[in-house]
């Protein structure tokens, strides 16, 4: 019933979708990608010791994933923890700078008239349906996250829909500016 959604192309299972070079990073001569091109030119960017470390910390994951070759659902399995793990360390790294900024900020004394907000432009499929990416409008890619630090250390939740057009009243009205009437979108009060 949903032709769209069965022909799809976010299939961890299968390598035309999710690219072992590219999705995976499993850059190895000998071993073709779909994307490979697209990846050696984002590895080109990195500067000699970037590169370096990208090297010693993949190089092993490459050997022994080509050595083991899995397949069928073995190889599922094994891109979508390799996946899993990039992206857990993206998180990570993610959350260890936010700590970061917010410690300069309250360190430095402008945390009181500093709003910080966290959010994204889509979400993002982590294995749901099968799938990964983000090129379909089910819920797993509509969700996204917004979080928001005000200053003087006011708390709430929002349990409305907030969409990106109510981003900028929301940001004028907590910064005590004027909304234009002709801006789109809403006020996103907490409660």
């Amino acid at each position: 019933g949903r032709p769209a959604a069965a022909a799809q192309e976010m299939s961890i299972a299968s390598d035309v979708d999710m690219d072992p070079v590219y999705d995976l990073k499993m850059l190895k001569e000998g071993h073709p990608g779909r994307l490979k091109g697209a990846y050696e030119w984002i590895l080109s960017r990195m500067d000699s010791a970037q590169r370096a470390a990208w090297d010693r910390f993949y190089d092993p994951i490459i050997e022994d994933f080509y050595a083991r070759n899995p397949q069928g659902r073995e190889r599922a399995e094994w891109k979508f923890n390799r996946y899993m793990r990039d992206y857990l360390k993206t998180l990570k790294s993610l959350d260890d700078n936010v700590g970061r900024l917010l410690r300069y900020l309250d360190e430095s004394g402008l945390a009181e008239n500093t709003l910080v907000v966290y959010t994204s432009d889509q979400g993002f499929y982590m294995g749901e349906h099968g799938w990964f990416d983000k090129r379909f409008m089910y819920e797993e890619s509509m969700r996204t996250p917004l979080v928001v630090r005000m200053p003087g250390g006011a708390r709430g939740d929002i349990g409305e829909l907030v969409q990106n057009i109510d981003y900028a009243p929301t940001f004028l009205e907590l910064a005590g500016a004027e909304i234009p009437a002709d801006i789109r979108g809403a006020f996103a009060a907490a409660t």
